[in-house]
């Protein structure tokens, strides 16, 4: 006799299977908290333990630049030695390297083949899968390696261009300071002539010879001449905050040294030799012809890239009335609407731009290099002049000065008004040396001639 089961016997059986199915789902819940808190919460622990340990990877970013950093000189650095630091240090030029790093990326996406296509479909009594490999037969291909390579080359280009720049920046700093720290030790020379001064002025006052007036006068201007002193300190200082600044080291107190005499200066008519050497190494028409050379070559990318790209396909088919076959076959789009010549458009406009680019910046490299070639002769020939006929009298001017103090001849602001008027001529020599220092370093900079330093 077969029992048939009660709704009340099917409603328990159907109870127990949800509680059942609903153990089970717990128990999976279980699994997965169980497996996460024994991977998560060591971390998490932390984390609420210490607020700050979020901040702890950005403290070790900082710590391994600070690590890269090349230490700061304690000995009087030379121009080259500051610019190697300068280069070394300097985290715009590090980012500015990594453009050809993402330009070898480039070239690496460049050089890959196009990845297949998988497919699998089934339907009653019917399966299929299929493989689709698109074959840039056209030169797509090789079109993008070369561009790829190209832009690598720009990369390299701006780089070196920004490196010049920085060389640039830096080269004046180091000559701002260079001629910061001389107009000091000449405001310095300059309170020790007057201290000179000062003893002989009391010496006469204690004889009688002159006027207590001597001396009051005598005081004020050695408290003009402490300012002055003064004033050129803080020059000092802030062209040395400048240039630690530019090498990345604020912490610095930099001391520089280099001569303050010109080196050889070039005849008039030199433009042309220059101008052979600068178009090959000067990093701005290096990098603008890089730009040309890349744009001209995406125009040949355009036109390869709207050619269609064909794709080989095979599809195997398993039927349970036809049994199992293989279907070969090829498929390429049709260039009936869109035939990509915006696209060719685009980059043969942007090759003309770069042309123009280039044009403007041989232009303007031309005329950075007669313009300072010509300001080099001038400041050359100011320089000159001045330390022959300006410069050769300030020993007798101060020496008549004095003598004509001690016989009567001269009152106190006579001796005053002489050693003002030689620091004011050394001060103004000492302007004439820097603009001559800021022309030579400016033909150099025009006609390609810097240092080979690289980050």
């Amino acid at each position: 006799m077969i029992e048939t089961p009660t709704p009340i016997a099917r409603k328990t059986q159907s109870e127990h299977s949800r509680l059942a199915r609903a153990n089970q789902l717990l128990g999976v819940c279980a699994a997965v908290v169980v497996a996460w808190g024994l991977s998560a919460p060591t971390s998490f622990a932390q984390s609420a333990q210490s607020p700050q340990s979020p901040q702890a990877p950005a403290t070790l970013q900082t710590t391994s630049l600070m690590a890269d950093l090349s230490p700061a000189p304690q000995h009087p650095v030379t121009l080259e030695e500051y610019l190697r630091l300068v280069v070394r240090n300097q985290p715009t030029l590090a980012a500015e390297q990594m453009q050809i790093g993402l330009a070898r990326a480039d070239s690496r996406t460049a050089r890959a083949f196009p990845n297949p296509s998988v497919s699998v479909s089934s339907k009653p009594g019917e399966r299929e899968w299929s493989v689709q490999q698109p074959l840039p037969i056209f030169g797509q291909r090789s079109a993008r390696i070369e561009n790829a390579r190209r832009g690598e080359v720009s990369a390299a280009e701006h780089a070196r261009a920004a490196v010049a720049t920085t060389l640039d920046d830096a080269a004046q700093s180091f000559n701002d300071l260079l001629i910061a720290q001389r107009r000091l030790v000449i405001w310095q020379e300059a309170s020790e002539e007057l201290n000179k001064a000062g003893r002989i002025v009391r010496g006469q006052i204690e004889a009688g010879a002159r006027s207590r007036y001597d001396g009051a006068r005598l005081s004020l201007q050695q408290a003009r001449m402490a300012m002055e002193v003064a004033k050129a300190d803080a020059g000092m200082q802030e062209a040395a905050s400048r240039v630690a600044a530019q090498a990345a080291l604020p912490g610095w107190i930099p001391r520089v040294e280099g001569s303050l005499h010109s080196g050889d200066l070039p005849q008039a008519n030199a433009f042309d030799k220059l101008w052979e050497t600068a178009r090959l190494q000067l990093a701005p028409l290096r990098a603008a012809q890089a730009d040309l050379d890349q744009a001209r070559h995406k125009v040949e990318l355009a036109r390869r890239e709207a050619l269609p790209t064909p794709s080989i396909g095979v599809t195997r088919v398993t039927n349970r009335f036809d049994g199992s076959y293989t279907q070969l076959g090829v498929s390429v789009e049709i260039p009936l609407f869109d035939r990509q010549r915006g696209a060719v458009d685009r980059a043969s406009v942007e090759a003309e731009q770069a042309s123009l680019r280039r044009d403007a910046a041989v232009l303007a490299a031309q005329s950075e290099l007669r313009t300072a070639l010509q300001q080099l002769i001038l400041r050359h020939a100011n320089v000159t002049t001045y330390e022959r006929e300006g410069l050769a009298q300030i020993a007798p001017l101060r020496q008549m000065a004095q003598d004509a103090y001690q016989l009567g001849r001269g009152g106190i602001l006579d001796l005053i008004d002489a050693l003002e008027s030689i620091t004011e001529h050394r001060v103004e020599y000492l302007d004439l040396v820097k603009d001559l220092l800021d022309a030579e370093w400016k033909l150099r900079v025009a006609s390609g001639n810097l240092p080979d330093i690289r980050p």
